[in-house]
């Protein structure tokens, strides 16, 4: 009777035990299949996935709570409802990536969720620039792998340090280990994160329950647990948690020092170490499948998981700030600013506004144009290129224009002239010597006119010769060249040569002496150089000679400046609409004589335009005046000019390198004037005054770090300004060179110096029969 029980029990155990490895079995195919069923498509996902790189300024203050904000606004994607178990957890990649001299961050986002993510960056970090990346590489052919897993150490309830008790940025010591890459070297820490459930933090509130309760039962009281590790354990257990795998693949020339840099970054996780927990490498079995994961960035499939807080995820990945001095850190160089709504959509197209994503063009109106543009920028940072292209435009609409280049830009406008406007262009080239174009600096057709051109070449003579009012020319050389001058002009047809005569020929003075019409200007002859002693007669005037001797004496200039009628009408170039080029370059022409003519032209043009008040207002027609390096030719008077040139329809568009270049007037005149401000990138002093002119988007560092083909723009709209914004002027380069054409410009320099130019045999023998030099 009894065998016959023990053997019942005997099968009856039998039976148990196989019924439960039967449902253990089944439990283990079930989590099989439910594992196969929700990462069958993962290569498909990894696929779909986008690398984002983010970069901050230099100089931004942005704290690490910040970041805390953002993964706790990513704890919204966290799958939910009673099915949630089938799917898969929506996850992302941050990850810090080395190479020689170079620093990156990047996180790696669903495409379906990259918006949501780059809203979330951009608002715990406001001035983060994000760009959509190619795929890094940190291997090379010959390079040798190490890499690791890092997990954590205890129960995932416990934390770790916080950056809160930490007294420096643990991103420092992070990155100064990826700041040690070499050539053919690279390392990346890859924190792949989703969000978790709440049964950790189930886990931690029991444990000090439990514990809480064990202490107080005196009988099963093995040690008292500091409360503030109660704190931090509920702490940690009070905020959203992510599932991490943390993984740092280092790739080098040998075993050695891939090994050796694994070591160095690893190392800089000790600082999350606490009393409670730390981090602790990871049994690696299968390598080549770790690779695999890492390439793909795929969570893994089983295996404990670890989970950080977003408090302490924060700690271990946030964007650097000031604090980070790493070197090599991809910083962003000058950050992006929105264009304002109220830019117009029509009009001269200055370039693109990129901002998170969003791609504005922007246009300026005819009218602002009045208001003039000035354009700043050290050299090689693209202003000729946006001169040209605002000038081409021009040109295509049909507009009038006049450039004064110093640069030699004018050749490449010349290989775009359309061949329907190549009538319309006066090519004034000072170095054609063949068949020179005449410009009489003395033309004028009233007394208000001939003022004005004298006041124009007293202040060339201060330019030229005393920019700083030390003396050198003062009120007496000022008095002598002005009645000279007024002498001269007093007979229609006579130049510049003409001044230099009267001030060494006597008898020349007293054949012009009747025709003067102003007594003072005779006066001066008759009284007060003919009382005036030869010795300080000769003071004055051989002083002038001097000066400007050089002018006449060289055969360039003199075939220039010694014919008595310019080679076309200023006046008729702005009312017909013409294009108009002045290349003044000095390699060419040599630098005195390029500011020389200059100093002449611009007053001529000037001229012409407020000679236009003999009309209404609204038929001037617009024209468009281009100076590049126009410190050369701005003289005091400038601010007056642009403060009238509006009213009489023209427009000023100026550039140079440096604010330091201008006389401190002719700086008032144009940042008191200018409706419009383009600044490329500027030196250290340029951009301490400009960022006061571009307040309160633009910083000091910004404009200081632009890169080529960017600018910071303050313009008005409708007379009203604007706050100021980031443009972006790159041109598809091939398109442009599509529109050159060398065949076009040698036909239209032929054809303007054949209608406007002059045989010089025939100057020069004019220039010597009127002149008796």
């Amino acid at each position: 009777m009894m065998n016959n029980a023990l053997g019942l029990m005997e099968q009856f155990l039998v039976m148990a035990l196989v019924f439960l490895i039967s449902l253990g079995g089944l439990a283990a195919t079930f989590y099989f299949v439910l594992q196969w069923f929700k990462f069958k498509d993962r290569e498909e996902n990894s696929l779909s996935y986008v690398l984002l790189q983010i970069a901050l300024p230099r100089d931004n203050e942005i704290k690490i709570d910040a970041a805390e904000q953002f993964f706790s606004s990513l704890f919204s994607v966290k799958n939910s409802g009673w099915l949630s178990f089938l799917k898969s957890q929506q996850h992302f990649s941050f990850e810090i990536v080395g190479k020689k001299e170079d620093i990156r961050f990047y996180v790696s986002v669903p495409e379906k969720l990259m918006d949501m993510v780059e809203k979330q960056i951009h608002g715990a970090y406001p001035e983060a620039e994000i760009e959509h990346a190619d795929e890094y590489n940190i291997f090379s052919a010959k390079g040798k792998v190490a890499f690791s897993e890092l997990k954590l150490k205890n129960s995932s309830y416990l934390p770790l340090k916080i950056y809160k008790d930490l007294s420096v940025d643990p991103l420092s010591s992070i990155t100064s280990g990826l700041a040690k890459m070499e050539a053919d070297e690279g390392a990346a820490i890859q924190l792949i994160v989703s969000p978790a459930g709440s049964k950790w933090q189930q886990q931690g509130r029991g444990y000090i329950s439990k514990t809480k309760s064990r202490e107080s039962d005196p009988e099963k009281a093995q040690y008292n647990v500091d409360p503030k590790i109660y704190d931090q354990i509920e702490n940690k257990c009070s905020k959203p948690g992510f599932n991490l795998t943390a993984r740092v693949v280092v790739s080098s020339k040998n075993r050695d020092s891939a090994e050796a840099h694994l070591s160095n970054i690893k190392g800089a996780f000790s600082q999350f170490n606490s009393d409670q927990n730390s981090f602790t490498g990871k049994k690696i079995w299968l390598k080549r499948a770790f690779m695999n994961n890492f390439i793909y960035r795929y969570q893994p499939l089983f295996g404990n998981k670890t989970i950080l807080s977003t408090e302490e995820l924060a700690t271990i990945f946030h964007f650097p700030n000031k604090s980070v001095e790493t070197p090599h850190i991809d910083w962003l160089a000058a950050k992006k600013t929105p264009a304002p709504a109220e830019i117009p959509n029509q009009g001269l197209y200055l370039g693109k506004n990129i901002f998170r994503g969003t791609t504005r063009k922007i246009y300026i109106s005819d009218d602002d144009r009045l208001r003039h543009v000035y354009i700043i920028g050290k050299t090689g940072t693209g202003k000729s290129e946006l001169l040209r292209d605002m000038i081409y435009q021009d040109i295509m609409a049909g507009r009038g224009v006049a450039f004064i280049d110093p640069h030699d830009t004018v050749e490449k406008i010349l290989k775009m002239i359309p061949p329907e406007r190549a009538e319309d262009v006066i090519y004034f080239n000072p170095s054609d010597e063949a068949r020179p174009m005449g410009l009489n600096m003395l033309e004028a057709y009233t007394e208000q006119q001939k003022h004005f051109v004298v006041t124009s070449i007293i202040g060339l003579m201060y330019k030229l010769y005393d920019p700083y009012k030390t003396g050198i020319i003062g009120p007496r050389f000022e008095h002598a060249i002005r009645n000279a001058m007024l002498t001269v002009m007093s007979e229609k047809g006579t130049t510049f040569i003409e001044v230099v005569r009267c001030l060494t020929d006597q008898k020349y003075v007293q054949e012009l002496l009747p025709k003067v019409q102003d007594p003072i200007v005779r006066r001066y002859w008759t009284d007060q150089i003919a009382q005036t002693s030869d010795f300080h007669k000769s003071e004055v005037l051989d002083y002038i000679v001097s000066k400007f001797g050089r002018f006449v004496t060289n055969k360039m200039m003199r075939n220039i400046i010694g014919q008595s009628e310019s080679s076309f009408d200023f006046r008729k170039v702005m009312d017909e609409g013409k294009i108009l080029l002045i290349n003044l370059a000095k390699g060419k022409i040599g630098e005195e004589n390029s500011n020389f003519l200059g100093l002449v032209l611009v007053p001529k043009i000037l001229i012409a335009a407020m000679s236009r008040q003999d009309i209404p207002e609204e038929q001037r027609r617009p024209f468009y005046l281009y100076v590049d390096e126009f410190q050369n030719f701005a003289t005091p008077d400038f601010a007056q000019i642009l403060s009238e040139a509006r009213k009489f329809g023209l427009a000023l568009t100026v550039a140079n390198q440096f604010i330091g270049q201008m006389e401190e007037e002719v700086k008032n005149a144009i940042f008191g004037n200018v409706g419009t401000l383009i600044s490329f990138r500027v030196g250290v002093s340029d951009a301490n005054y400009l960022q006061h002119e571009l307040q309160p988007t633009i910083s000091e560092s910004d404009l200081i770090n632009l890169e080529r083909y960017n600018v910071y723009t303050k313009t008005i709209v409708n007379n009203e300004p604007q706050t100021p914004f980031s443009m972006n002027l790159m041109k598809d380069m091939a398109q442009v060179k599509n529109l050159e054409s060398p065949k076009v410009a040698e036909m239209v320099k032929q054809l303007s110096s054949l209608k406007y130019g002059r045989d010089s045999d025939i100057i020069e023998a004019e220039i010597a029969r009127r002149s008796k030099l």
